[in-house]
């Protein structure tokens, strides 16, 4: 991952992306290098500076007037494919996730998430391409990546026998105890293999695990 993350914010309440601003002065891996408040101007922005500054996220509102993010992310990533679009919601809505992703969008967020969780999302992007909340169902998980709409990229570090099984209970959403017994290990055992796993792959969460377990036909959801 870039030791330092070039990200404009797009939404049309000055609010909003000036709190977002001042949340992100506590990780100095992450650049404000623009705002903007609705889709016409990012567009405009880019046309007239993405040759001069390197821009790897866009954290883009999906409701705003003028031209709304939905427009904006499909103009995005047409048009600079370098550039990897979150969108940024009040609704946790799975058509609008759905939409998002077909519009070539790389993840979605709701406002009221901590920003930690916004962190972490940049992070997975800029990492594996794609980040989806745990929120989404792994049925659909396997759905974007079956009709190509997403093409996550892991570390292609090999994963052991065991580690295997372990993904593919997580996949089953199986807790740790009910790994632990299936397994005849320790429930610490399994929260072992979880971290390295994670680690193995860069994944950020369970649903990373998921991506990963799809793409590498570890696992066929129903």
């Amino acid at each position: 991952m870039k030791s330092e993350i070039n990200v404009i914010i797009v939404d049309d309440q000055k609010l909003m992306r000036q709190g977002i601003i001042k949340m992100f002065e506590d990780h100095a891996h992450i650049k404000v290098v623009h705002e903007a408040a609705d889709g016409i101007e990012i567009i405009n922005w880019l046309k007239e500076n993405n040759n001069q500054i390197q821009v790897d996220v866009i954290l883009m509102d999906m409701q705003m007037p003028n031209m709304d993010g939905w427009e904006a992310t499909e103009l995005v990533t047409r048009s600079y494919n370098d550039i990897k679009v979150i969108g940024l919601s009040s609704y946790d809505n799975e058509a609008f996730v759905d939409r998002l992703m077909k519009n070539g969008g790389r993840g979605y967020l709701l406002k009221v998430q901590e920003i930690s969780d916004i962190v972490s999302a940049i992070e997975q992007v800029m990492e594996i391409g794609y980040y989806l909340s745990e929120r989404v169902p792994l049925s659909k998980i396997q759905e974007f990546l079956n009709n190509s709409i997403v093409f996550p990229s892991f570390n292609t570090s090999v994963l052991s026998n065991q580690e295997v099984r372990v993904v593919q209970l997580i996949c089953e959403e199986k807790t740790s105890k009910e790994i632990a017994e299936a397994l005849f290990i320790s429930r610490k055992t399994v929260e072992s293999h979880r971290e390295r796993i994670m680690a193995k792959i860069d994944a950020k969460n369970m649903v990373g695990i998921a991506m990963y377990a799809v793409k590498h036909q570890l696992v066929k959801f129903k």
